[in-house]
């Protein structure tokens, strides 16, 4: 029981790294897009490169928020067949089948990911204008599918045992406003 508090204390760390660094990369693509305009229409300027450096920053809060989402469950879905259903048990049910698929769907874009950051680094790619490695770029899918697998084991987990025991699944994972305050103090 206590590695699992401890997994747990890893993973909610590893969660809110990620959640600052998603966050820190959106200010910076908000400060490039701005530093972009400015050059180009108020100093008559080019910022050379500006797409392709955004593009990969944007790459990275993207695919990061992705698998934050999957570990909090918040996809977008449209649920209209789940709130049609009267049982708890066919809720579950609903629910698991959805896991299952996201799950499939995952290992395969992982292994997707595997065989494109595989190929970026057999063929040593580079970018066009920076001329660094586009694996570095493209690594973040590998990560990004391989930690929604993760979680999405683990809500399969939560949801059996859920349907074992006839108590409703785990919505989400997201945290009430003052929640992590409240764990700190």
């Amino acid at each position: 029981m206590c590695e699992m508090k401890t997994l747990k204390k890893i993973n909610d760390m590893f969660i809110r790294v990620s959640e600052y660094i998603a966050f820190i990369l959106s200010a910076v693509i908000c400060a490039l897009i701005i530093w972009w305009a400015a050059k180009r229409y108020l100093f008559n300027g080019d910022f050379r490169g500006a797409e392709e450096l955004i593009l990969a920053i944007a790459f990275w809060m993207y695919f990061i928020g992705a698998y934050i989402a999957t570990h909090e469950d918040s996809h977008i879905s449209a649920d209209l067949f789940t709130s049609m259903l009267k049982t708890q048990k066919a809720k579950n049910i609903a629910k698991l089948v959805r896991l299952v698929i996201s799950l499939f769907a995952f290992v395969l874009l992982t292994w997707l990911a595997y065989d494109f950051v595989t190929f970026d680094i057999v063929r040593h790619k580079i970018s066009v204008i920076f001329r660094f490695p586009v694996v570095y770029i493209h690594i973040v899918l590998l990560i990004s599918f391989g930690m929604s697998c993760l979680y999405t084991v683990a809500h399969i987990v939560k949801t059996v045992i859920a349907l074992r025991e006839g108590s409703p699944a785990p919505e989400d994972n997201r945290a009430e406003p003052g929640q992590i305050a409240e764990e700190n103090e």
